[in-house]
């Protein structure tokens, strides 16, 4: 693909939502317990992977949370159903879920699998953490977040015109508000102000932080460069093939749960392999440390229902150099 086609496609990346499938800091990770009062809110605007705008600025998976019950440890394990590939995940998970025994019924939920999704988004406020105002993060969000865009993308009401939050110059701030419900991070008031916020590019004045946002007549090519420069590599949240390490771990934790070495014919030789398969990276390789490490995936499936939610007011954002308190100040004459 040449630059220019690499620049319209920037630009305008008409970023396609799939239907759910049956030492730096490189991630946001806002939780309801790290904002005040248990509630988190902040300013973000999405933003396309410059790799591939359309189709790669939405990474989505199935995961699941496998706990070894003679540890009590955890740990996330990408589902190979992710891709359309069996599962021994799947399949014991729907072995013990059609039992006629109660108790292996319930112990169908410790191999439920949760759908994941993880987008680049630029801080525009946050008085959390200022010092990651301006960057380009990781964000990893839950079916809920993903209801939100996807509602913006492909919006239901007759009458709605589409919305592109990935839109470099017209996508819209998502004001993220994050409430601990029974214990849960809840997700229910976070929504697409209806002000558009082009990408802003950090700077300073008098030796203070700013954002300056850029606008139709900014340099494609520095924009481009900048966002290729400042953005961690989203392509390392797709799903992850199995290493050997990852293998193990599943087949340890369905012996130890069922008390089952071998599950079926069918995935005898993928729970009990001696070797990964030819296509699996190396343990201990960067890929296989995304799909299995501890990650801050909140439990957004938990749906406790509104009304136990009390109803907040979101507030300007402060007055800081370089950004004023209103959208409008910040989106200036674009």
């Amino acid at each position: 693909m040449s630059n220019q086609e690499n620049y319209n496609a920037f630009f305008n990346p008409d970023v396609e939502v799939n239907e759910p499938k049956v030492g730096q800091a490189i991630e946001y990770n806002p939780t309801a317990a790290k904002g005040k009062n248990n509630v988190y809110q902040s300013i973000i605007r999405f933003i396309p992977w410059w790799q591939n705008p359309k189709h790669g600025s939405i990474q989505e998976k199935w995961v699941s949370y496998l706990v070894d019950p003679i540890t009590n440890r955890g740990r996330y394990v990408d589902c190979p159903s992710s891709v359309g590939k069996p599962s021994p995940l799947q399949d014991i998970f729907w072995k013990l879920k059609k039992s006629e025994s109660v108790q292996e019924q319930k112990l169908a939920d410790t191999f439920s699998r949760r759908h994941s999704y993880a987008s680049l988004i630029q801080v525009i406020r946050d008085e959390n953490a200022p010092e990651l105002e301006g960057k380009i993060l990781v964000w990893r969000y839950g079916v809920k977040v993903w209801e939100k865009l996807n509602a913006e993308l492909k919006p239901i009401v007759q009458g709605v015109e589409k919305h592109d939050p990935f839109d470099i110059l017209n996508g819209k701030a998502f004001a993220l508000v994050i409430t601990k419900v029974s214990g849960y991070n809840n997700y229910d008031q976070s929504r697409f102000i209806d002000k558009k916020i082009p990408l802003c590019l950090p700077g300073e004045k008098e030796g203070k932080k700013i954002l300056n946002p850029i606008n139709q007549s900014t340099d494609k090519k520095m924009v481009f460069d900048w966002v290729k420069d400042n953005s961690p590599d989203l392509s390392k949240y797709s799903y992850q093939e199995w290493d050997q390490d990852i293998y193990d771990y599943v087949n340890h934790v369905i012996t130890s749960v069922t008390g089952q070495g071998n599950i079926s014919q069918k995935y005898d030789s993928i729970v009990n392999r001696e070797k990964p398969v030819s296509s699996a990276p190396a343990a201990g390789s960067k890929s296989s440390e995304i799909s299995v490490e501890n990650i801050n995936l909140d439990d957004e499936d938990f749906n406790p229902g509104s009304s136990d939610v009390p109803e907040l007011d979101l507030p300007d954002l402060p007055e800081v150099e370089g950004i004023g308190g209103d959208l409008d100040d910040i989106i200036g004459n674009t």
